[in-house]
Parts: structure tokens; C-alpha cells; sequence
């Protein structure tokens, strides 16, 4: 039986024939405003076709035989689906009882048990089973309360551990990658992802969908480490985004793997008497390459994620010059690679103090912003060292871009003044010495 649960107007476009339903009003309820809408409809096409008329955007099938439609105008994306048998049978079959709502009139609709579960800010299955109908549920659960801060009852827990075991037994019943994909991507850019990636350990949900990383629960590191390696990892999140908020996605996953490769590499050396793990940095980021690849992450969030991960163990040197040549070589990478550097520190023991003078050297050395083009033209340093079109004007190219780098070049006559030096330097190496006889 449906229960009123407020009069609320819905402050979106509502077509001829559909009822908008779930997360819209529970992000309505909570005082947030929706991006993502959805309605149940008579004729899920003719809605969706009457909304794209009135917000224009790009409609597409979700699945047409299942009369599944999707419209993303800007920042909305609207959702629309058909509505099968009653109100009250259509939210019986939803996920969780604060996404069990329905919109009739000025009046928001749920089933009993969500107006308790919206007070008290908490996640339970609208039944254990609605998580079998849809695998991709146990993900979003864990999803939804990382970024809305619902708490997870012992019996969600507990349901959400089962149905783990039950994809781990049943690989084929995992849902599409892509889905997996948004899930994660969702969390990992909430700002509580640490507390969310713990409850994906706890619930088991971390075996599932990154095996990989499970190796890293419970692995003793010792040395400066005061943690275990997943614990770590955890602690190296938190920290990067408490010092990088707006931290892209693949800074994040790149904090996330940093260490993936050390159950791989970890060897005892009896001199010292402790662990070491002699290339993590190269194999974890293998590691990354090949598990972010298979979620289907876009190729440039992998490939900046993998690059840092190989380089989160480079040290920056010493000197103005120097650092900016090294972060001049590393610029795919900026800023995140410094405050990843510096967020492995704080999670460490030993080390922590290294943070604060490494991201300090970092913005003093980077105050005046890294060249982004020669000063010269591929042209001017073709007519200026009598070369033609090849190799050699590339390499001309980029030793004025690094010298620029570093500061030793500012204008354009000293970037000719500079490919002259170099040019001679060149020849120099090149001339063979004179023979002389014995």
C-alpha cells in the first residue's frame, strides 16, 4: 500500500502519460537538485520524443525491446521506461525503498518504511530478491551511499555480501562493464570515495568488480609504512583529495593502483630484515593498463593513470632549474603527479614531513607557468641552422622547449643564440678525433 510521504511540486517538464518516479524525488526529499530523471510511462518512445520537443538534447535507445529510452539535454538525462502493471507493483520492483517513490499531483508517494528510511538517512532493499533482477543493484547501493551519505543497516550489509558471493560464484551473471564502469566512476569521484571503496572490502563487492586489489588487504609492508598495503592505498585517497579536491578521475585510480603491483613484487631481504618491492611502480601500472582497459575507462583517463602510477616513486631533485626540468618532462602529469608524490608521503610513516616541501617546491619552481610552444617556428630553425625538413629540426625543437623549461632562454634572440650553441655542441660529438701515431 502506497503512503503519502509530502506535498512537493516537481520542478521539471513532466509529459502527457508518465509518472516520474525514484531518484529524482529522493534527491528532491534531500534537499539536492536532480540531474538524473525518471519517469514510468504508457508509451516510453512518445514521452521521450514529447521531452526531447520541449528540452531538445539527444535521444537514444536503451533497450527498444524492453521500451527503454534516454534523453541527455546538457547537464539533464532523462530516463524513460514503461510502466508495468500498477503504481504500487511498478516501485515494488525497484532497488531501495528511498528510490521507491512516485510523483501523483503535488504529492510524492512511497512505499512503507521510505519515509523512515529518507529520515534517518538510510539504505534497505526494497526486497533482498529486487537485487538479483538487476546485478549492476549491490554496486549502485554502495554507490548511493557513498555519495549521498545513507548508511548502510547490518541487514543491508549483510544482503549486499550475499548477493557478492552469489557474482562471485556466478561470473556470468556480472553486469555489463560499461554499467560497472559508471558506478565506480561515480564513486571514485565523490568526495567520501575512501569510506566507499572500504565498504566495497567489507561487503565483498571489491572481489567482484577489482580482484586485483583484494591481494592488497592485509599485506604487511613495515619500513615506513605503518599500514597495511590496503589500508594505505585508502589513507594515500584521502589524502589526495584533502590536499587536491578537484582531483580528475585518473588521479584518483592512479592513487587507487599506486601500490597494486607490491603482492607481486614483495621479496624479504634478510640484510635489512624487511620487505622490499622492487618495481611495483612499473608492474602496478601494468596492472592498471590492463584492469581499467577491461572496465572500459576511456583510453586517455587509462593511459594518465598508468603514467602515474609508474611515476609516483620518481623523486623531484633539488634546485629551480633542475625541478622544472623534471616537471617540464613530466607535464602530461601536472599537478596531479605532485600531490599524489605528496599523498603517498602523508600516508606513510617516516616520510610525512617530505609532503609539505615537495608540493612547495613544486608551486614555487612552476610560478612562472611551463612553456607551452617553442619560441621559434620549425621554419626559423630550419633558415637559422641550414637544415631541411626531418628528425633534426624535431630534436632542435625540443632541446629550445626544455632549455625554455628551465628558464636559461626568454626571448627569441636568445633561443637563436641557444640552437647555435647547440648545433655546434653537435657537430662537436660528431667530428671523430684525429689519429695520432703510436
Amino acid at each position: 500500500m502506497l503512503r503519502l510521504i509530502a506535498h512537493r511540486d516537481f520542478p521539471f517538464y513532466t509529459p502527457k502519460g508518465v509518472i516520474p518516479v525514484g531518484g529524482a524525488l529522493r534527491d528532491l526529499l534531500l534537499g539536492r537538485r536532480p540531474l538524473d530523471l525518471d519517469f514510468a510511462a504508457l508509451d516510453p518512445q512518445k514521452a521521450a520524443e514529447e521531452a526531447k520537443g520541449r528540452y531538445g538534447g539527444t535521444l537514444f535507445p536503451l533497450d527498444p525491446e524492453r521500451g527503454h529510452y534516454r534523453l541527455v539535454a546538457g547537464a539533464l538525462t532523462l530516463d524513460f521506461t514503461p510502466l508495468e502493471g500498477s503504481p504500487e507493483e511498478d516501485l515494488l520492483r525497484r532497488d531501495y525503498r528511498v528510490n521507491a517513490l512516485l510523483w501523483l499531483k503535488g504529492r510524492v508517494f512511497g512505499l512503507p518504511g521510505a519515509e523512515e528510511d529518507l529520515g534517518k538517512r538510510l539504505l534497505v532493499p526494497v526486497r533482498e530478491e529486487n537485487l538479483y533482477a538487476d546485478h549492476l543493484r549491490s554496486l549502485r547501493g554502495v554507490r548511493l551511499s557513498t555519495t549521498l551519505g545513507l548508511g548502510l543497516p547490518p541487514e543491508t550489509r549483510r544482503a549486499l555480501a550475499r548477493h557478492a558471493r552469489f557474482l562471485q560464484e556466478n561470473p556470468s551473471a556480472l553486469p555489463a562493464r560499461e554499467r560497472v564502469r559508471e558506478e565506480l566512476a561515480k564513486l571514485l569521484l565523490s568526495k567520501r570515495a575512501p569510506f566507499g571503496l572500504r565498504l566495497l572490502e567489507r561487503t565483498g563487492l571489491l572481489g567482484v568488480y577489482l580482484p586485483e586489489l583484494t591481494h592488497l588487504v592485509g599485506l604487511h609492508q613495515g619500513g615506513v609504512h605503518h599500514l597495511p598495503a590496503w589500508e594505505h592505498t585508502l589513507s594515500v585517497l584521502f589524502h589526495l583529495l584533502w590536499l587536491f579536491p578537484e582531483a580528475p578521475l585518473e588521479a584518483r585510480l592512479a592513487a587507487l593502483y599506486h601500490d597494486a603491483g607490491k603482492p607481486l613484487t614483495r621479496r624479504y631481504d634478510p640484510e635489512v630484515g624487511l620487505y622490499r618491492f622492487f618495481g611495483h611502480a612499473e608492474v602496478g601500472a601494468e596492472m592498471a593498463k590492463a584492469a581499467l582497459f577491461w572496465l572500459c575507462f576511456p583510453k586517455e583517463v587509462v593511459e594518465k593513470a598508468a603514467h602515474l602510477v609508474r611515476r609516483h616513486m620518481d623523486r623531484p631533485p633539488e634546485g629551480t632549474k633542475a625541478l622544472r626540468r623534471f616537471y617540464f618532462k613530466r607535464r602530461d602529469l601536472l599537478p596531479a603527479l605532485p600531490y599524489l608524490m605528496a599523498a603517498d608521503r602523508l600516508a606513510a610513516k617516516g616520510v610525512e614531513a617530505e609532503a609539505w616541501p615537495l608540493l612547495e617546491a613544486f608551486r614555487e619552481a612552476l610560478k612562472t607557468p611551463l612553456p607551452q610552444e617553442p619560441l621559434l617556428s620549425g621554419e626559423e630553425v630550419m633558415a637559422l641552422l641550414g637544415l631541411r625538413p626531418g628528425p633534426l629540426v624535431g630534436e632542435a625543437l625540443k632541446a629550445l622547449l626544455e632549455a625554455q623549461a628551465e628558464g636559461s632562454v626568454a626571448s627569441r634572440e636568445e633561443a637563436r643564440r641557444f640552437l647555435l650553441y647547440w648545433r655546434d655542441g653537435r657537430t662537436a660529438q660528431a667530428t671523430p678525433a684525429p689519429d695520432h701515431p703510436g
